[in-house]
């Protein structure tokens, strides 16, 4: 095939065919997993394996340079363009057609495209060594397969991690206190504007109601979107401390979240949190949320850093309606 310049944007006719020949070959590719894990006894489990997180993106993108490139000739452009063009088709058909939620292609978004990147150029640079192209072909073909039959043997950790998040409340701990323990019809002007809630769409708190005060009460939290799950008090001090552990007795949260993550499931699983009020000298008060949950995956370091900012914004808007209330509370009584 005849070679032309790299700074030519324009391929040829021939290999604008052979570029969409790769598109379509990888997307075809990566339905049939999805449908081969979905209909899969261990399927939740594979979508946040390190194989379909790290290797399937690299595997695609240099799938469809080898097709889209065979001479080696493109420039560095087409290769920096074939991950970002493959992610976008990837979230609009799984959005448009699979019913894939908005959190799950965003979480799958950033590492896709470093791994598809890496993919990609790895192709590129053993072309430009010359390396044998069969062999090239054979290790392209087998390498998903090679991955996650590696991984498949591999323990799974399990990594306890502690979220927490803390407010300076003007008001007393008294005050504090029942806002804390539980907060009826919180209104869509309360709490404080996240990148979660505001502009992922996660759900946000509507209230939380208490059957009884004291260890053994049951506290229901309901958020918007039809959303509640229980919190059982296994601690009780007043005015210092309120801890329980979490009960997901429905699948109304991993239903408007991620269908592949529940959050009391092999992958992930929210244990306990509590509230502490630590009274400061100047009169104020440091509100403390913390949320403990197990991570239960080969990509932990991943899921933790979205553990952060997802289950981080939560806390954020609970502590802030609980402020908000408290310190109207304290100003009126003032």
């Amino acid at each position: 095939m005849a070679r032309y310049p790299e700074d030519d944007p324009a391929p040829p006719p021939a290999l604008k065919g052979r570029i969409v020949a790769g598109f379509s070959l990888a997307l075809v590719i990566a339905l049939s997993v999805y449908l081969l894990m979905s209909a899969s006894r261990a399927g939740n489990e594979a979508f946040a394996s390190l194989w379909f997180l790290a290797v399937l993106p690299a595997y695609l993108c240099a799938l469809i340079c080898y097709v889209g490139d065979p001479a080696g000739t493109r420039s560095s452009n087409f290769y920096l363009s074939v991950p970002p063009i493959l992610v976008g088709l990837v979230i609009i058909g799984s959005a448009a057609f699979l019913g894939e939620g908005i959190i799950c292609l965003v979480m799958l978004s950033p590492i896709w495209l470093i791994c598809g990147l890496i993919g990609a150029f790895t192709v590129r640079r053993m072309r430009r060594r010359r390396n044998d192209a069969a062999r090239f072909h054979a290790s392209l073909l087998f390498l998903p397969l090679f991955a996650g039959s590696i991984e498949s043997q591999m323990p799974v950790p399990h990594e306890t991690v502690t979220l927490t998040r803390s407010v300076i409340v003007h008001a007393s701990p008294s005050e504090i206190w029942p806002y804390a323990v539980s907060n009826a019809h919180i209104g869509n002007n309360e709490g404080r504007w996240t990148f979660s809630q505001s502009v992922l769409g996660l759900p946000r708190p509507r209230a939380t109601v208490l059957d009884r005060p004291g260890v053994g009460g049951e506290r229901t939290a309901y958020w918007s979107e039809g959303i509640d799950f229980q919190e059982r008090v296994t601690d009780w001090q007043t005015g210092r401390r309120l801890a329980w552990r979490f009960a997901f007795t429905n699948s109304t949260l991993q239903h408007h979240t991620d269908e592949h993550i529940a959050p009391d499931g092999p992958l992930l699983k929210i244990d306990t949190g509590d509230y502490r009020l630590t009274p400061l000298p100047d009169g104020t008060t440091r509100l403390t949320l913390r949320t403990n949950y197990v991570a239960m995956t080969h990509v932990n370091f991943y899921a933790r850093w979205w553990g952060e900012l997802l289950l981080g914004d939560i806390q954020d808007n609970v502590l802030a309606v609980v402020k908000q209330r408290a310190e109207a509370r304290h100003a009126t009584a003032g």
